[in-house]
């Protein structure tokens, strides 16, 4: 796999209609003429569509409106009219509002994607291929995989590298669950009977957003430390933010890593650590 196709991790939701992303394109025609921010309607519009399709996206930019894309904007109206300043700030009105309404879409962007596909953290096809660097092929266990995207795509990248996924799967008594399954082999278990019946298997234990309403983290941060101190143990969360307990936090020796392809796009900073 060369570094600019996407990483296939299943078939995807296959959805047909996305009210988000209908809307944000309705607003393509309007900017066409401006380039920075027809690129930024395509870069969002194009993450709906490659996970609809059962792609892992591309990296993401912060996502947000500029002070650069709006000069664009006011530059255009300037060009259009250049000597009827009436039509003019008529047309930049209209595309003012226009704006913030791009600005709130794009910026909630992780909404729509834990809406239409139960995506909390970004897995993006870089941050994967870096991921499977940094595991070298050694035996991975999973825990909270949620509905498997992270798992799906390592999966998928390296096919011969022992990866198990599981998740209380406590989601499913939730409403439509037809709608929200897992998108790859997800086990359903605790994270206490996931290291029990994995725990010596494998080298690496991952955990993607943990809920920051338990201190089940903590918990395990605690028997991994106990009972299987030679494992290396990833956590993907916001310190002290929207993920994780605030004693796994307070607790946790934290070593960030794999900066280059994970980073915040939007107000949730969330990062890779290594943890001891």
């Amino acid at each position: 796999m060369n570094q600019t196709e996407l990483i296939r991790f299943g078939t995807g939701r296959q959805l047909t209609e996305i009210d988000y992303l209908s809307e944000l394109l309705s607003y393509q025609t309007s900017f066409k003429s401006i380039k920075s921010i027809n690129q930024l309607i395509t870069t969002v519009s194009q993450v709906i569509k490659d996970i609809n399709q059962g792609l892992l996206p591309q990296q993401l930019p912060v996502l947000e409106v500029t002070d650069t894309m709006i000069s664009d904007v006011q530059k255009f109206i300037l060009n259009k009219f250049p000597t009827q300043p009436a039509k003019g700030n008529a047309l930049w009105g209209k595309m003012s509002d226009d704006l913030e309404a791009i600005d709130f879409l794009v910026r909630h962007l992780r909404d729509a994607l834990i809406e239409y596909f139960s995506m909390y953290g970004y897995v993006s096809t870089p941050f994967i291929q870096d991921l499977s660097t940094y595991l070298a092929g050694k035996p991975v266990l999973e825990l909270m995989a949620g509905h498997g995207y992270l798992s799906a795509g390592l999966r998928a990248y390296n096919p011969t590298q022992t990866i198990i996924a599981t998740d209380n799967q406590l989601w499913r008594e939730q409403p439509d669950i037809t709608l929200y399954q897992p998108v790859t082999t997800v086990e359903n278990m605790t994270g206490l009977a996931a290291l029990e019946e994995y725990g010596e298997q494998v080298a690496v234990i991952i955990m993607s957003w943990a809920p920051d309403t338990s201190t089940a983290d903590w918990e395990l941060l605690q028997v991994i430390r106990n009972q299987y101190p030679s494992k290396k143990l990833l956590v993907i969360g916001e310190y002290l933010g929207a993920t994780n307990s605030k004693v796994f936090w307070q607790q946790a020796k934290l070593n960030p890593i794999l900066a280059t392809h994970h980073h915040t796009f939007d107000l949730i900073d969330e990062q890779v650590y290594e943890v001891e």
